[in-house]
């Protein structure tokens, strides 16, 4: 089995319980000794086996890591355990999980060592929202629902707002149009790509 582990949170002793996301599920095991094992990191993609215990949680046994370059560039480490800290809150409800999360996450990882990351996570974002049918296009401010200028700001989760509505900072209608229709970044500077990175980290 593999997974990516997206939380920490220790047990007794030194043990911990991991929690992986999976192809197709989010699930939390428990890991005698865990914090001794360096492997066990949050954003790791691991390798494992479960060991099925029905009085408590199952056990995460032969654990083996499949790195990443990156992970030793600890800029790029820091972003990316960053953005994965998102998705335990995000998932946590659902009882089993489309692959598309797990392969979202194995596809941004891929291509993290040789492209921003930031953007990275701005791009992975819109393909999640665009996913669960929660993309907004900016033309309606989600406040007072009237039509938006040529200046948007933007809310959580990517949601289209008049600056004034939201007291919160502008970006070109024009060019968030282009991120909406496609997908991309390319049409963005640095510092609007770091606005919508700031966004992103508030919550999926």
């Amino acid at each position: 089995m593999k997974g990516f582990i997206v939380s920490l949170r220790p047990a007794k002793n030194e043990d911990l319980i991991v929690t992986l996301l999976e192809e197709q599920a989010l699930r939390s095991y428990y890991r005698f000794y865990g914090a001794r094992h360096s492997i066990l990191q949050l954003g790791y993609l691991i390798d494992y086996e479960s060991e099925e215990e029905s009085r408590f949680m199952p056990r995460l046994r032969r654990v083996s890591h499949l790195g990443f370059s990156w992970l030793y560039r600890r800029n790029r480490l820091m972003l990316w355990q960053q953005f994965i800290g998102l998705f335990e809150p995000h998932l946590r409800d659902a009882q089993t999980l489309d692959p598309f999360y797990f392969n979202l996450l194995l596809d941004a990882a891929r291509r993290w060592e040789k492209q921003n990351p930031k953007r990275i996570i701005c791009e992975a974002a819109h393909r999640l929202l665009d996913f669960e049918g929660r993309l907004h296009p900016p033309q309606s401010c989600y406040i007072c629902e009237k039509p938006l200028g040529e200046e948007v700001a933007l809310m959580t989760a990517l949601l289209p707002a008049h600056p004034q509505c939201i007291y919160g900072p502008a970006l070109s209608r024009k060019k968030l149009e282009s991120y909406f229709e496609t997908g991309k970044t390319a049409w963005l500077e640095e510092s609007e790509v770091d606005y919508l990175y700031r966004l992103v980290l508030k919550g999926l």
